[in-house]
């Protein structure tokens, strides 16, 4: 069986051994109180020996005088002789338990015991001596000698009585100072018991306090641990328990907190998702309608069915319109692609070294061509050292071209008449800049504009923007946009020569050069 280690089960022995000593205590306290009884026999036993020896004195007398016989004066001899050997033996007599006496005044009983045995000694010597009778002037000699025995016999049976009676006194005094001294003990063990009960129950208390405030809902509440008993482990146990409700209910709210703003960005997703999925249908639908339109017009031409009044020539414009269209559902079918791939973390870039201004040439050559009917003009100028010094980059030639191709699309939706391009060298970064004139970006929109679904457009699908950030961020640099005239305090990355009254916005990103 495993040893009980309990500091509470110890306080509660100890409580049990103390009154088990005060039960002790009382049996002693009454068993001396009985022993002085026995002493107060004792003094009457031995104060017997004086009326006995006045007896034997008054039997001796009456020997003297004639009036009384040896036998009679022998049985007072006898009777004081018992009571005196009773005395020191103890014994029934008189009806009376005796006690043995005690060894301190065994002295006393022997002085007693020699006038008693002197006293015996003289009368056996008179009784044998028959001339005492004829000899009567010797009478009163022999009177005076008894009663001087006698009263030796019965001053030392009163000096017995004496000192059992001091001696009793004394005990009576040491008694009652027992008692007082037992009851002083009696009331501080009561008040330790007391003590040592309330600090017992203290713990307690406080804990069913401490409960009925947490059943309140008040989950702040501790107790205070004192000791290292188990009252104190059960403190501990309930504060940790109250700690741990704590730090679940922060938990909770925390996670409730995290899934409502979860659940907000969910509805924010699901309805720019819905809004892109509007917007999606309708740049769909925006080139299908003339692909299809301009394909069945010549299909009807080749089949017959429509009389054929015009050159070959228009046929080649309905053909053109086709293919740009065609290419336009072509980048919104790649800007889908791109936009799952970043979101799915495994956009891949195949980087190599190239000219950022031939790509800048090559990508504005590509939309001429497009605009070639619209009376828009791309312009580019470098603010290179010399426009023929190349400004080299490692990138992904791909990605690169698809970034310019979203800016410059994006630009040329707000531009009237013209669009203006530069690219430089700076800080060991190749910056290009792409300008247009259109009314520039709205001031609720340029904060999250390169968030997802989000456009300054309202045929535009908010995908481009930011697609092409995340390609930029891929190869370590920054994309940002501002609208012209900046404000003093911006950073320009625009010729600082051009007119303060020009409207529109500008379109910035940074790659670093090529090692």
């Amino acid at each position: 069986m495993d040893k009980i280690n309990s500091r509470i089960l110890l306080k509660i022995t100890l409580l049990v051994i103390v009154e088990i000593i005060l039960i002790v205590s009382s049996f002693s306290v009454l068993a001396f109180f009985s022993q002085q009884s026995s002493l107060g026999n004792t003094i009457n036993i031995a104060g017997k020996n004086r009326f006995l020896a006045t007896n034997l004195l008054l039997q001796t007398e009456k020997y003297l005088d004639g009036f009384s016989s040896t036998s009679q004066v022998a049985a007072a001899i006898n009777g004081l002789q018992f009571n005196i050997v009773t005395l020191k033996q103890g014994g029934i007599i008189s009806g009376i338990d005796l006690k043995p006496l005690q060894s301190n005044l065994l002295e006393m009983w022997k002085t007693i015991y020699q006038n008693w045995n002197v006293y015996k000694l003289s009368f056996t010597r008179v009784a044998l001596t028959h001339q005492l009778r004829a000899r009567l002037i010797d009478q009163p000699l022999a009177q005076m000698r008894f009663e001087s025995l006698a009263y030796n016999l019965v001053n030392a049976s009163d000096r017995l009585v004496t000192q059992l009676g001091i001696q009793t006194d004394r005990n009576s005094q040491n008694l009652m100072q027992l008692q007082i001294l037992f009851a002083i003990l009696i009331v501080g063990i009561l008040v330790l018991i007391l003590y040592l009960v309330t600090r017992m129950l203290k713990p307690i208390f406080d804990l069913t306090q401490a409960t009925s405030k947490l059943k309140k809902g008040n989950f702040d509440v501790t107790v205070r641990q004192k000791g290292t008993d188990e009252l104190s482990i059960l403190t501990e146990s309930f504060n940790s328990m109250t700690a741990s409700i704590r730090r679940y209910m922060r938990d909770q709210s925390e996670l409730t907190q995290k899934l409502e703003e979860t659940n907000q960005k969910l509805n924010n997703n699901d309805k720019l998702k819905n809004d892109f999925i509007s917007i999606a249908a309708h740049e769909l639908r925006a080139p299908l309608q003339p692909i299809l339109g301009m394909a069945e017009v010549l299909r009807r031409r080749r089949t017959g069915e429509e009389k054929i009044n015009t050159s070959g020539k228009e046929d080649i414009e309905y053909l053109d319109i086709i293919i740009r269209n065609a290419k336009r559902l072509l980048r919104l079918e790649q800007n889908i692609l791109d936009m799952t791939k970043i979101e799915s973390k495994s956009l891949k870039l195949d980087k190599e070294r190239f000219d950022m201004i031939e790509k800048i040439t090559n990508v504005i050559n590509d939309f001429s061509n497009d605009l070639s009917k619209e009376k828009i003009e791309l312009v580019f100028t470098s603010k290179h050292k010399s426009q023929s010094e190349p400004i080299l980059v490692s990138a992904d030639k791909v990605r690169i071209f698809e970034v310019i191709s979203n800016l410059l699309s994006n630009a040329i939706k707000f531009t009237a008449n013209s669009d203006k391009k530069n690219a430089e060298k700076r800080d060991g970064e190749a910056v290009v800049n792409i300008k247009d004139t259109g009314p520039g970006i709205k001031s609720e929109v340029l904060p999250k504009l390169f968030s997802k679904f989000v456009t300054n457009s309202p045929g535009g699908t908010g995908v481009g923007l930011f697609i092409s950030k995340n390609i930029i961020e891929a190869h370590g640099g920054k994309i940002w946009a501002e609208n012209y005239p900046k404000d003093s305090n911006s950073n320009s990355n625009s010729n600082s020569n051009e007119s303060g009254n020009e409207k529109g916005a500008i379109f910035s990103f940074s790659l670093p050069l090529a090692k």
